[in-house]
């Protein structure tokens, strides 16, 4: 295997598990921070939903922007 078909293959893996935690990372901070929010301001369970579902947003955007990046950035 060539030099840069090895540097290519991790460049690969690098991404796809910079995906998975980007995503596991961002729902689990919006779960815990919804869980934190309806603790202290006693509104159990819809802080703790909408903050998970903010979560998944942010990390399916998150990955939408990894797997389409915008022309002109590196």
């Amino acid at each position: 295997m060539k030099e840069d078909e090895k540097n290519q293959s991790y460049k690969a893996v690098g991404i796809i598990m910079s995906a998975g935690m980007t995503m596991a990372v961002s729902v689990t901070i919006g779960y815990f921070a919804g869980s934190w929010l309806d603790k202290y301001f006693g509104t159990k369970p819809w802080l703790t939903l909408i903050m998970f579902i903010l979560g998944t947003a942010a990390g399916l955007k998150s990955l939408y922007d990894l797997a389409f990046p915008k022309k002109g950035r590196d």
